[in-house]
């Protein structure tokens, strides 16, 4: 299926794609190599969900997200003439800062495009390698790197699909999808109208990564918006948590630790048990 190789580095700070020369033999070789693990990816998949964040999907479901800017060097390697892509340095093949090899091919004037993430652990000239030549092992002195054993993501048309958010980051910045408040939207948080914080400085530098993307992921769902401080309050007591209402408005405690609480609740992410009725904080808001 796929007809080139290229590799996606990093050259300062941004994913360039480069191709790499393969002899006719090692090219169906390795067409099928990514034929089969595209074959493996989708093995037993019956269900795509939407990223929100932090769900991990179970063996019969794959991730998606829209395609983000940074990954559309994928789908331009894809579509260009293959020789108008620069080859990789052989030379500097150490130093070429490779995170993926890719492969791909348009279907129906859309590209589909086959992802392996790569490492320096792949890359056999960093280490002293050894090959058999006739009876007797000898020194590998060229540069030489190994395939993946599985593909990181599959891009089709508009839409990334993966299955572990470590992989996928390593190679592509999703912090356009996966983004934390600045300052900024911090202090415009602190300011809504049902909350109450009594030092807004105080509260900025209190709010690490953790309580950023909660503020991030609040704001976007405009929660504070949709429910009163009470109802907020009432329900809250339900998992366990006192909420301070003064005013018609939610105290922010000053404590790091009761902040992300009250986030994580806002958030949806802390909820009762409905057996035991004890709290618990879930790592997804992926509705049911």
């Amino acid at each position: 299926m796929p007809e080139n190789l290229f590799a996606a580095c990093r050259v300062d700070g941004r994913l360039v794609a480069r191709r790499v020369s393969l002899a006719a033999p090692v090219q169906q070789q390795v067409e099928s190599i990514f034929d089969e693990q595209e074959r493996k990816f989708r093995r037993g998949v019956a269900e795509e969900i939407s990223f929100s964040g932090g769900w991990k999907p179970d063996d019969d479901q794959v991730l998606t997200i829209p395609i983000i800017q940074e990954a559309v060097i994928f789908h331009q390697a894809i579509a260009a003439n293959a020789v108008s892509i620069r080859l990789i340095d052989t030379a500097r093949f150490d130093d070429a800062n490779i995170k993926a090899l890719f492969t791909g091919v348009n279907e129906n004037g859309a590209p589909k495009v086959l992802v392996q993430r790569f490492t320096v652990g792949q890359v056999l000239g960093k280490k002293y390698s050894l090959f058999l030549s006739g009876n007797a092992f000898t020194r590998l002195q060229s540069p030489a790197f190994t395939l993946g054993t599985s593909l990181a993501c599959i891009i089709e048309a508009d839409v990334i699909k993966f299955k572990s958010l470590h992989n996928l980051r390593s190679i592509i910045d999703v912090a356009e999808i996966y983004r934390e408040a600045t300052d900024a939207e911090v202090r415009d948080f602190a300011g809504h109208n049902t909350l109450d914080v009594a030092n807004v400085d105080a509260f900025v530098e209190t709010s690490d990564q953790t309580i950023r993307k909660l503020i991030h992921s609040i704001t976007d769902t405009g929660v504070l918006d949709d429910y009163p401080a009470e109802t907020i309050r009432d329900a809250a007591q339900g998992t366990g948590l006192n909420v301070d209402v003064r005013n018609g408005k939610i105290v922010i405690p000053a404590e790091r630790s009761e902040i992300k609480a009250l986030l994580q609740f806002l958030n949806e992410s802390r909820y009762a048990g409905p057996l035991s009725g004890m709290a618990y904080v879930a790592n997804s808001r992926r509705r049911a």
